[in-house]
């Protein structure tokens, strides 16, 4: 990532952020397109904020329907389940920026 005079370091373009994440540029953009990172649409593409997009990767995944569930207490809390973006998830919450060998192991 250069840094351009003028420009937010905290806004990144989708090639940028796929970086950071260890993702397909295709992938952040699904993910973007399906509300499950915050966005800003700019033309054909996105833009992202680093720390929203962080917040929103270190919160619990939830899978449709689970606010049905949240109401119940008597029912045992089902375990998590590794969906869309399970990896950048992890990085976030650990705040890695490059690959490991054991990401590479899997």
């Amino acid at each position: 990532m250069t840094d351009t005079p003028g420009r937010d370091p905290d806004v990144l373009t989708t090639a940028e952020l796929a970086t950071k994440l260890g993702l397909s540029p295709q992938t952040v953009r699904r993910m973007a397109n399906a509300g499950q990172i915050p966005a800003l649409k700019t033309g054909k593409d996105f833009r992202y904020s680093w720390e929203a997009v962080r917040e929103v990767l270190r919160q619990p995944h939830r899978q449709p329907g689970d606010a049905a569930n949240d109401l119940q207490d008597d029912q045992p809390a089902q375990p998590a389940r590794r969906g869309a973006g399970y990896r950048a998830q992890r990085r976030a919450r650990t705040g890695a920026q490059h690959s490991t060998a054991e990401e590479t192991d899997n």
